[in-house]
């Protein structure tokens, strides 16, 4: 439905441009522009209303040329109707996505709470299932996201299913959107006590702008948000988390599509300060994410290498990556990286 409000908008902005374009080319050109630029704004803010006032300009060339060969009144008509039925179209679509992800989060808690009880259970049968774990090298696809993983020498990737099967109820347990893991061949798969891994995450918000990344207020913002999502996570008998400040701020690399930062991080149960590392690579409107969660201060250097890495070796297919976004038909977040990095944008969630 979007896609064909938006082409019904680009024949009735090219109609309007081909009338005014007889007056003057600069002019009709602009007559052409301005409606697409208006949903492009919309899309990219998320504010409907600037679609419409991108017509403003239209009605006042349409009064001062009424009924001369360069009235555009018609088209006008068309294009209000037009824009009304792209932003009910943006909305919908926007609402679908978001009830559907909310069924996916009910469903995946509703399981997670159910397998809690024999969490103990797990965990003694874990060194046997860990042996039977199919570990993957060279490269892969990461799930429907249209990216590919070359996996690093020495590291070996494991997908998300048999882990949740293996490690249901324990603090380990893939949630949701998680891919998998990358596992050096170091490390003992069996010893959940010591075990580190990669963990791999996607999101398919739609297109998020690579902005806001130095934001002097970001480890504020940061902050405020963890501090929300923790209480409604408290509320619901969750354990306290909470965000301290950036051990490393966070850096966006435009030639890889990534940035990489680190959290300082007080979680329950640990008498010190653990680290979280994390690492993003942006899509056309998929996101994933490499993250090492609660590390000691020891493991500093070889949790930020890690993350860093596994970004730098994801690529997005043609047609998929962060640069070939257009806005007149791909779906936008309405958040920038900044807001993802400080988490404001899994505050409603």
């Amino acid at each position: 439905m979007l896609l064909i409000a938006t082409l019904v908008l680009l024949a009735l902005a090219g109609w309007a441009g081909l009338i005014y374009v007889r007056l003057s080319l600069p002019l009709g050109l602009l007559v052409a522009a301005l409606p697409l630029i208006g949903i492009g704004v919309a899309s990219a803010t998320g504010q409907p209303l600037v679609a419409y006032a991108a017509l403003l300009p239209l009605g006042y060339f349409a009064y001062k040329n009424r009924g001369s060969q360069y009235d555009i009144l018609i088209p006008l008509i068309g294009l209000v109707a037009a824009t009304w039925f792209w932003t009910y179209a943006a909305e919908k679509s926007r609402l679908a996505s978001a009830a559907a992800y909310e069924a996916q989060v009910a469903e995946f808690r509703k399981r997670s709470e159910a397998n809690a009880a024999g969490a103990a259970q797990t965990i003694a049968r874990w060194p046997a299932q860990a042996a039977k774990l199919k570990q993957h090298r060279g490269k892969l696809a990461l799930a429907d996201t249209g990216a590919e993983l070359a996996v690093p020498e020495h590291w070996r990737f494991i997908e998300a299913r048999p882990l949740r099967d293996a490690l249901s109820g324990t603090k380990h347990y893939p949630g949701l959107g998680v891919v998998g893991w990358l596992v050096h061949e170091r490390v003992d798969l069996s010893q959940l006590d010591t075990i580190w891994y990669v963990e791999v995450y996607a999101e398919q918000r739609g297109h998020v702008k690579a902005s806001g990344v130095d934001d002097g207020d970001l480890e504020r913002r940061k902050g405020e948000a963890t501090a929300r999502i923790n209480a409604k996570a408290f509320a619901a008998g969750a354990p306290s988390f909470s965000f301290v400040k950036f051990l490393e701020a966070p850096k966006y690399d435009a030639l890889y599509d990534r940035a990489v930062w680190v959290d300082q991080m007080s979680y329950p149960g640990e008498t010190s300060l653990l680290l979280d590392c994390y690492a993003i690579k942006l899509g056309k409107e998929a996101q994933l994410w490499f993250r090492m969660r609660e590390q000691f201060e020891g493991a500093r250097e070889l949790c930020t290498r890690s993350v860093r890495l596994m970004a730098a070796k994801t690529q997005f297919a043609s047609g998929a990556g962060y640069a070939d976004y257009t806005w007149l038909v791909d779906d936008s977040a309405g958040f920038d990286l900044g807001e993802v990095i400080a988490s404001e944008h899994r505050v409603e969630e």
